[in-house]
């Protein structure tokens, strides 16, 4: 029995120099130096399966995704036998929206192989399982199987989680999730978070604000706490005409890495903030560009273009100073509903903050912390935008919404199910839905079990207070006056 996903043909042995290369180039977001290795190769006509994956994959990172479709279709009809391909298809087609085929690929893969995980898990979320059936046995099966790789054993007792859930089972669904979050044994150091913010709040000083440089395009970033609704917001603004999107992107983050070994490496200190308050312009010249290097790809983009990537909000500071003119989204969603949604989904990349309750309520503390520090020093370049009130007043939360990020009004923006650009998050189907109120209240099933999170948010009041915030933002676009704590 293959328990988890099978290696294409070829990719038993360790790899040559060349795919080493290659991967190293992916692993860093090279996505246009690794075609320049890969496209010569495909050319030559060489049926070679190792070649065909990652020359798709970097079409696909890239934006191309019917480029990377094609040669994924080129892919399983050269090797129809290998359920890995099958289920790549099937999952880029997933994130293009093309649901009925996705479905029909997943399937395929699975007769190949009734036991592929990843292929499992997509199709319980197309098509949801029965807890009397094959698939829902098999999961159950694997969950018994201690020789996994952790992910695989995340997804499986994640998997069987979702089902539960799904069924009325709460109790057990919710034990499945915190087996699944302890596969990963991810750490996180809560002390280190406390820190930062508070490195923030002290050396963090807004700069003047400069004519923006119409080279570059004009940059919203969505962000907040994962899973509170930035890719909703995403979406709203997308279907603007000016607009683009870089989906979730670490160009910001990467570059901020780059911001801080330099003023490491020219003895400005070592500290995470020592860059703020002492980049001359010549060098934030430098970074801005490096910025747009990570970001755009060598791709050109905009006028106007969003950067969705929901942890971005701790990073603010260096998108201020870097682009003038800049305007910041932060969603605000209900603790309990953004902590059950974190500890109920398996991440592609984990998130280590995500793996315990505790954890998560001290990341969702330090990020709104932190998010009114930015708030009170960046001014009307900040909106912090009400989930709730997005998504019960899509008709008057999103025209002040466009104008806060100097956008005139369409109606297409009332309508982001529309977007027919590729979705690759957690929440890809229910952006393919219209507004709607699902999304609201669903911890309550779970009260008893989210109690560590309420402790370590700071208990009922924390949660009020969050209440009475999130209420004024529907109403201005802002946290009230005062700091949160």
């Amino acid at each position: 029995m293959n328990q988890h996903v099978r290696k294409p043909p070829g990719e038993e042995m360790p790899p040559e120099p060349w795919l080493e290369r290659v991967d190293s180039l992916l692993a860093e977001g090279h996505y246009k130096q690794a075609l320049a290795v890969l496209v010569p190769r495909v050319k030559v006509g060489l049926p070679d399966i190792k070649v065909l994956d990652r020359t798709a994959m970097s079409y696909y990172q890239l934006g191309d995704v019917q480029t990377a479709l094609s040669l994924i279709q080129v892919m399983v009809e050269q090797w129809p036998d290998v359920a890995a391909g099958w289920a790549k298809l099937a999952a880029m087609q997933q994130t293009a929206g093309n649901i009925e085929a996705a479905v029909g690929n997943f399937k395929t893969a699975l007769k190949l192989d009734p036991y592929l995980i990843r292929a499992l898990s997509a199709l319980n979320g197309l098509e949801p399982f029965s807890r009397n059936g094959q698939n829902y046995k098999r999961l159950k099966k694997l969950a018994q199987d201690k020789t996994l790789p952790r992910m695989d054993q995340a997804l499986v007792h994640n998997t069987i989680g979702l089902i539960e859930k799904r069924h009325g089972k709460h109790s057990v669904a919710f034990n499945c999730f915190v087996r699944s979050k302890a596969s990963l044994g991810a750490r996180f150091h809560p002390d280190a978070q406390q820190s930062a913010v508070d490195g923030q709040i002290k050396q963090f000083r807004p700069a003047p604000q400069k004519t923006n440089d119409t080279a570059w395009p004009k940059v919203i970033f969505v962000c907040g706490m994962p899973r509170s609704g930035t890719t909703l917001a995403e979406a709203i603004l997308h279907r603007h005409s000016a607009v683009e999107t870089i989906g979730e992107s670490k160009a910001l983050s990467r570059t901020l890495q780059e911001v801080r070994k330099y003023t490491a490496e020219v003895g400005r200190g070592t500290d995470v903030w020592s860059w703020a308050g002492s980049l001359e312009e010549q060098e934030i010249e430098v970074f801005r560009k490096m910025y747009f290097q990570f970001a755009l790809n060598g791709l050109k983009k905009g006028p106007v273009l969003i950067d969705k990537m929901p942890m971005n909000c701790r990073d603010m500071a260096l998108a201020h100073v870097l682009l003038p003119g800049c305007k910041f989204v932060f969603l605000s969603r209900h603790p309990l509903d953004v902590g059950l949604s974190n500890f109920s989904i398996c991440f592609q990349e984990v998130m280590a903050f995500t793996c315990k309750l505790d954890w998560l309520g001290c990341m969702t503390r330090e990020v709104y912390r932190s998010a009114s520090d930015y708030q009170s020093k960046l001014g009307t370049q900040m909106r912090v935008q009400s989930y709730e009130a997005l998504v019960t007043d899509p008709e008057n939360q999103i025209p002040v919404l466009l104008r806060q990020c100097g956008l005139d009004w369409e109606d297409a923006c009332l309508a982001p199910e529309s977007n027919k650009s590729v979705v690759n998050t957690a929440s890809l189907l229910q952006v393919r839905e219209k507004i709607n109120i699902k999304g609201l209240n669903k911890w309550k099933p779970y009260e008893k079990q989210l109690q560590p999170l309420v402790e370590a948010l700071g208990g009922q009041d924390w949660i009020e207070n969050w209440e009475r915030w999130d209420k004024n933002a529907a109403l201005t676009g802002r946290f009230e006056t005062g700091p949160v704590v």
